[in-house]
């Protein structure tokens, strides 16, 4: 277990002030910063929709509903015609995976294939996702970045002065893509607009933003081990406990619940998925509500009735991608797209294969249900500054190359490589080849983002499922009083995320006890909690939000 005193935990709070302060210069911290969606207009491109002839969904999209493609069209489009890597110069590109990484640079077909039709050569740095703000605190903390980086947002608001880290390490982009300057790279200028708001860090535009579901996560289950034994979904939190028990066989190897059940426990008890309104017109954090505390004392039953999965308790950043392909695990918290490279990576070994997505359940029966709402973008791209103009330019139309929609070559070519190679097409549907499991990985996606599309129809019944799922989710997501503001979180308040949450790991482990919770919360308040609840108070007041 990692503490706020490992090397890890150290560079959680400092990681980016380390550079920041440069030459012991002190620097006074970041208070946070927040500004409505109409201000930053000036700042972001102006919307260009890319439209593709006769592609059109079979189930239509809708405000928090993806499009859902039940078929795959015949004919792709090729979105971009010239090649956007021209100076013969490599590309250095710091990337995660949750997965297998793939073989490298002259072992693999896929990379040899998409650097050729680049136009140059894309070098990956690869880490494992699970652990990624390790590497990311420490190449931040150095000062030495590649020249494209994918930072997660669920990793970036945990690094204290990381606006500012942002503004001293990576170019800004305003003048390339803001306003009508976008049309230079039209596939980029195809993002929603609130997307592109959060790319914006302490007023500069600087993250080509991945754009978000609306929905953070979903809990999984293996669909066919389920039956096997005769069980159901839960409706509530109080199945989970009666599903640990009847899942659970050590002598087997198999046990009930993998990692991120502690959030997925925090929205079935109606904590919220950061700040929450109260009656009085005031402001709590997620940690401060009584739903929160349950969740834990919820978790630290699953954890002491031995129902979670023992590489899990060993180390909370373990795998679980690896343990639900296996059958050692059978219920999980993950994001919506992997349910997708879970279907790739492991039904073609075992055609029996089967995941499903919970539909969100309260924690009591008969309780209130939410689903937390995300941000309209959850990982963004940004590129080393000081590379000059042209270099700049190349990086970008790299970016929007990779960018492209479902419905494009380009799409496919970054999706899954080549066909007949990579994959074949039988009945209109893409079948992967060996090689393409070997080689084929989320790296070139992770150059750029895309508006997200309902579209793997090679894995039977996948799409209409996922649509049914967000179709239902979205009846329930919950109000949050900060949508439409981008709001940059304070320094003190983002250094103690990681700290406060590690903590919150001991207790499931029984190294603190559950009695504890209430001072770590108040340590939370007294170190920054309370100074970032008037800053955020504040914006509301401004925004006319409380």
């Amino acid at each position: 277990m990692a503490t706020n005193t490992t090397r890890r935990g150290f560079l959680g709070l400092v990681g980016a002030s380390v550079l920041v302060a440069g030459c012991a210069e002190k620097k006074a911290t970041s208070k946070g910063t927040a500004v409505a969606a109409d201000k930053l207009k000036s700042l972001v491109p102006t919307r260009i929709p890319f439209e593709i002839p006769g592609l059109k969904p079979d189930l239509p999209g809708s405000e928090f509903v993806a499009p859902g493609f039940l078929t795959r069209p015949a004919n792709m489009v090729q979105a971009v015609t010239t090649k956007p890597l021209t100076s013969g110069k490599e590309v250095t590109a710091m990337t995660p995976l949750w997965g297998t990484v793939p073989p490298g640079l002259g072992d693999n077909s896929y990379y040899e294939y998409m650097n050729e039709r680049l136009g140059g050569t894309v070098r990956f740095n690869i880490s494992d996702g699970n652990t990624y703000h390790e590497k990311l605190s420490t190449t931040l903390a150095s000062g030495d970045v590649p020249e494209m980086v994918m930072v997660p947002g669920w990793e970036l608001i945990k690094i204290a002065r990381f606006t500012e880290a942002a503004n001293k390490l990576f170019a800004d982009l305003g003048p390339y893509l803001a306003g009508d300057k976008a049309k230079e790279f039209p596939l980029l200028a195809n993002y929603d607009t609130a997307a592109w708001q959060y790319g914006v860090f302490g007023g500069i535009l600087q993250g080509i933003p991945w754009q978000n579901e609306p929905f953070p996560f979903a809990t999984f289950v293996r669909q066919d081990i389920m039956e096997e034994l005769s069980l159901q979904h839960p409706k509530s939190g109080d199945d989970l406990l009666v599903l640990g028990k009847a899942i659970t066989d050590a002598k087997k190897k198999r046990w009930a619940f993998g990692g991120g059940m502690e959030q997925e426990m925090q929205r079935a008890f109606g904590a919220p998925r950061e700040w929450r309104k109260k009656s009085d017109g005031t402001l709590e954090y997620k940690y401060e509500t009584a739903e929160f505390a349950a969740s834990i004392e919820f978790m630290v039953k699953l954890f002491e009735a031995g129902y979670m999965h023992p590489d899990l308790v060993a180390n909370k950043d373990a795998d679980m991608k690896g343990p639900f392909g296996s059958g050692q695990m059978i219920i999980y918290r993950d994001g919506l797209g992997a349910w997708h490279e879970n279907l790739g990576r492991f039904q073609a070994d075992n055609p029996k294969f089967d995941m499903q997505a919970v539909v969100p359940y309260p924690a009591k029966p008969g309780g209130k249900t939410i689903m937390w709402r995300n941000e309209p973008a959850g990982m963004f791209v940004f590129i080393k500054k000081g590379l000059g103009d042209a270099r700049t330019r190349e990086l970008l139309a790299l970016s929007n190359w990779t960018s492209a929609p479902y419905g494009t070559q380009e799409y496919e070519l970054v999706n899954n490589g080549v066909e007949g190679k990579h994959y074949n097409v039988k009945d209109g549907k893409v079948e992967q080849t060996a090689l393409g499991r070997k080689e084929v990985a989320p790296t070139y996606m992770f150059l750029s983002g895309r508006p997200p599309a309902n579209e793997k129809s090679q894995y039977e019944g996948l799409v209409q499922a996922l649509y049914d799922w967000q179709t239902q989710a979205a009846k329930l997501l919950e109000n949050d009083p900060f949508v439409g503001i981008r709001v940059e979180v304070p320094s003190k308040m983002a250094g103690l995320a990681q700290p406060t949450e590690d903590k919150m790991q001991e207790i499931f482990r029984g190294k603190r006890p559950v009695s504890e919770w209430a001072k770590i919360v108040k340590e939370w308040q007294d170190q920054g909690g309370n100074e970032a609840r008037e800053f955020y108070m504040k914006v509301a007041r401004e925004n006319g939000r409380l």
